[in-house]
């Protein structure tokens, strides 16, 4: 209840977010309404002509009636030249609007992608973004162990080699928003994120007539099925000094994408900044997978004529697929060339968990095949495939910095952030307390409970961001 509570207060804030940067609202006007325009508004270095001898008489500023950008049609002024009006902007706080006058895609003829897409008086716009993420470390027991030659690899004194805190360092990925304006103050699009996966792999071996190579294990806590109270940690062998040659395979990854389709509505604009809401459905996946096998034999023909040997094999997948609401707001600020960007939302609805374990023993004669067993070091009973759905949401935050260097085409770098409160991660379906006795064992699989955690993902992007 606590970390739903905390959550919870996360996203209620990220919510927030992008409305308290907009905390001025004197400077903002409904989004349907013209914004006023005062003559005292007028700077006092503008431009005047200079051709008649008789000086007009000037009024109190107090005389005039204020007047609706609607009713002044001004020509635009661009790199040092006036360029006419285009009648297919409704006002310069329509969203194509580029700060130096109705946007030239509007009115008249299109040209260049305007033309091609056929958006003359309406607005669009294509993001394509790098990604450079990190995920947050994922917690699993110690699965691995090493410990100097001729010692038994059992914890705590044994060194962890694989397991504990699994950190898959920089991932790449992608991401792409594009969508348009059916009207000034109403839009729709589609964003997808994909990134790579994220993950590490870890490998080893001893030769048992090597002196000079590490012991390896497997270690779990052993649990006495009569005698509980007599419970230790221990480990099953891989590699030692006069006893076993072996070697261990592990690896873990975790694999993460997100789509959604959202509507967007002007909540209140002026000239230099605009805060929408957002409203949409979103699906995602977050799959995360821990891997492990090791083998073991005693070469030694004396005492092990049959070349006996044994292989323990487990696998810990996860499966997160969501489907949901979004609701959130964006905010845009421009100043000259440079434009901020900060999306706050939450993603609402169900995660379907799916978690999935098989372990296997399988032992050899002579290297041959002769049975294999269906449990393993970390794999009882509690075994194969279990699903169930839960509510869950999703917050997320992204702020971006914009530098036009084009009249319709700007440079991107951003943050993102997003967080996962209740998914199935594979570290967390590890049960390390084992009977000795049941391991490699042929079993009865059991149903077992789903153990639920959460997660995060965070990066910054690069990218090229073309408004038309």
């Amino acid at each position: 209840m606590k970390k739903n509570f905390r959550g919870m207060t996360l996203a209620a804030l990220l919510l927030s977010a992008s409305a308290s940067a907009q905390a001025d609202t004197n400077q903002y006007v409904p989004a349907n309404d013209s914004p006023q325009a005062f003559v005292g508004d007028v700077a006092s270095d503008a431009p005047v002509h200079v051709g008649s001898q008789y000086p007009s008489p000037v009024a109190p500023i107090s005389n005039y009636a204020p007047v609706t950008v609607g009713d002044l049609q001004p020509a635009g002024f661009f790199e040092g030249g006036f360029r006419g009006s285009n009648s297919g902007c409704d006002s310069c706080d329509s969203p194509g609007c580029d700060g130096v006058g109705c946007d030239s895609m509007c009115g008249g003829k299109s040209r260049g992608l305007g033309s091609l897409l056929n958006l003359c008086g309406k607005d669009g716009w294509m993001r394509a973004e790098g990604m450079l993420m990190f995920h947050a470390e994922r917690q699993a027991p110690p699965l691995v162990t090493s410990a100097a030659p001729g010692i038994f690899p059992v914890l705590p004194a044994a060194t962890v080699e694989f397991g504990d805190d699994l950190d898959g360092g920089l991932s790449g990925g992608v991401r792409t928003d594009i969508g348009r304006y059916l009207t000034d103050s109403f839009g729709v699009g589609g964003r997808f994120l994909w990134v790579s996966e994220n993950g590490d792999d870890y490998s080893a071996s001893g030769d048992q007539t090597d002196p000079g190579a590490r012991s390896l294990g497997r270690p779990y806590y052993f649990v006495p099925r009569f005698n509980p109270g007599t419970a230790q940690e221990d480990s099953v062998i891989i590699s030692q000094q006069n006893l076993f040659s072996g070697n261990v395979q592990a690896e873990y990854a975790t694999d993460f994408f997100m789509a959604d389709g959202y509507a967007r509505m002007t909540f209140c604009h002026n000239k230099a900044s605009r805060l929408e809401f957002i409203a949409g459905y979103t699906y995602a996946e977050l799959d995360d997978m821990i891997s492990i096998t090791s083998y073991r034999q005693d070469t030694d023909a004396g005492r092990n004529p049959n070349l006996a040997a044994t292989e323990f094999s487990s696998l810990f997948d996860t499966e997160n697929r969501f489907n949901g609401g979004q609701l959130g707001f964006e905010s845009t600020v421009s100043r000259g060339r440079w434009t901020a960007r900060a999306l706050t939302k939450v993603h609402l609805g169900n995660m379907e968990q799916t978690v999935r374990k098989i372990g296997t023993t399988t032992d050899y004669l002579l290297n041959n095949v002769v049975s294999t067993q269906n449990s393993s070091i970390l794999i009882n009973d509690e075994q194969g495939t279990v699903s169930q759905d839960v509510f869950t949401f999703i917050p997320e935050m992204d702020f971006t910095i914009g530098y036009r260097f084009r009249d319709h085409v700007s440079f991107t770098v951003g943050y993102t952030f997003l967080y996962f409160d209740n998914v199935a991660m594979a570290g967390d379906q590890i049960n390390r307390n084992r009977d000795t006795g049941n391991i490699g064992a042929n079993v009865t699989p059991v149903s077992y409970d789903i153990v639920e955690g959460s997660h995060w993902v965070q990066g910054i992007s690069l990218g090229a961001s073309v408004d038309y």
